[in-house]
């Protein structure tokens, strides 16, 4: 333990289990960036993301050896505190077998725990043992800050305390203190950084059934567009980067900041590629054409081509109108070369063979245009505990048939991408129907790919659809 007078701060990331990617890591989480740089103004903080320095287990076998490298780990460590960051459920299981071990090796210690789920579930974060000292809901900065300063007087409570976090609002948003991660990444990226994820707002005004984003404010909080532009330019100076992404929730909701930050990114030039996702809203042709005179990769949450289903998710109250948007923007993106993705979300609860006729009708018409920079980005439901349709599960198991057979599934040690997934969408599709999107999907494959442009069908092999890589087409871009 440290002993000086003013706590240590061990900030840690702890990994989750039976990811499915391929990728060999995943990005760097930023967002924990800005909690140990709010920090760090006042207390030595050290960050660390097991993920990335340990790995992602995918058996048994290998949560074994990920006990072992973080017991090993923290033996390495002195700190007062460890702030754990249990960011989604798929989480939980590594949150646990990480607290466990620091309990064990450092028993006086404070441990402190935030994120979605924790915000969601609190309760699974509160036992006898008082494994957790704090668990944090919602944003973690002052609640955080505030436990640290007490913690010097009053040192462990008696049992855990759970906390609901302030709203940070943009006149106390701090910039990213590299220095902090700065020999994190010299030893886990030695070659540079292929996507760097930032921040530029927080909040999402919207209230999507599937999301867990809406149990935090949901007002959007955005740092001031020059202040914006100067977190990436500072970004890009610090390190080498092939990728700047931005993380909003929902990027650019008001049109006068947007206008502005664009015309501010267009005087920036940068060289790297720069990754926004949004609503089709949210765009219109002034903006697209500034996309066009950069390197940009647009994502745009459409989640389905369902007028049905858009109601159903809560996504949008015109279906119609969204849809048509979506389309006149999708246009407009490739009209300018611009790659953009619509990423869909299938097997929500209410989903039936109709809609996804609807959907798949919709793929088929915008399938048509040649020279398309148009990838379809598809997922299978998976459930988040707190989200709104998890609140209300029985208006969906009455009214649809749903069904879901794991409930609970990340306290679970199988593999919570299938736990999580376990869903029944409706009486429509069930037993082997739940899986007639994949075969659909699967269906129109060729035509899939022959209406992409060279570099967006590049691009979607590398990053969406490893078999496309065995197509003549591809190049290895």
């Amino acid at each position: 333990m440290n002993t000086k007078s003013k706590p240590s701060i061990l900030l840690l990331y702890p990994s989750y289990f039976y990811h499915p990617s391929r990728l060999e890591r995943d990005e760097l989480k930023s967002a924990l960036f800005l909690l140990g740089s709010y920090l760090a103004k006042d207390y030595p903080v050290e960050y660390a993301d097991l993920e990335i320095s340990i790995g992602r287990p995918a058996s048994g076998v290998q949560v074994k050896r990920y006990a072992r490298k973080v017991r090993e780990f923290l033996e390495k460590r002195q700190f007062d505190i460890l702030a754990l960051s249990c960011w989604t459920s798929l989480s939980y299981q590594a949150t646990m077998i990480t607290a466990k071990i620091a309990r064990e090796l450092y028993p006086d210690c404070l441990i402190v725990v935030g994120g979605y789920h924790p915000t969601a579930v609190p309760e699974d974060f509160v036992s006898d043992d008082n494994l957790f000292d704090y668990v944090i809901r919602r944003e973690g900065e002052l609640a955080l800050m505030d436990i640290v300063e007490g913690f010097a007087v009053s040192g462990r409570p008696p049992e855990t305390k759970v906390v609901v976090g302030p709203t940070l609002y943009p006149d106390k948003f701090v910039s990213v203190h590299w220095d902090l991660v700065d020999r994190f990444i010299e030893t886990n990226f030695p070659d540079g950084i292929g996507t760097l994820c930032l921040y530029l707002s927080r909040g999402c005004p919207f209230a999507c059934t599937f999301c867990m984003e809406s149990l935090k404010d949901r007002s959007w909080r955005p740092y001031t567009p020059e202040r914006a532009i100067e977190e990436i330019r500072t970004a890009i100076e610090h390190y080498r980067i092939q990728a700047i992404a931005i993380g909003d929730a929902c990027f650019g909701v008001r049109p006068k900041w947007r206008k502005k930050f664009l015309r501010r990114l267009i005087d920036l030039n940068p060289s790297q590629w720069i990754l926004i996702e949004t609503r089709p809203e949210y765009l219109d042709e002034e903006d697209v054409e500034v996309f066009g005179r950069l390197k940009t990769e647009i994502q745009i949450g459409l989640e389905s081509c369902s007028p049905q289903m858009l109601r159903i998710m809560n996504k949008t109250k015109q279906p119609e109108k969204f849809l048509d948007d979506f389309r006149r923007v999708s246009h407009l993106l490739s009209d300018h070369g611009v790659i953009h993705g619509a990423n869909l979300i299938f097997n929500h609860p209410g989903e039936t063979q109709k809609t996804l006729e609807e959907t798949f009708a919709f793929i088929d018409e915008e399938s048509q245009r040649s020279n398309s920079s148009l990838i379809w980005a598809t997922h299978g439901y998976l459930h988040f505990p707190g989200s709104a349709l998890d609140r209300n599960q029985a208006h969906y198991e009455q009214e649809y048939g749903a069904k879901f057979l794991s409930p609970g599934w990340w306290r679970e040690d199988d593999n919570p991408f299938i736990g999580g997934r376990n869903v029944i969408p409706s009486r429509d599709l069930s037993g082997e129907r739940v899986e007639l999107w994949q075969r659909m999907f699967q269906e129109r494959d060729e035509q899939l790919k022959s209406c992409l442009t060279p570099q967006a069908f590049q691009l979607a092999a590398n990053t969406y659809f490893p078999s496309w890589r065995n197509d003549p087409r591809y190049t290895g871009f």
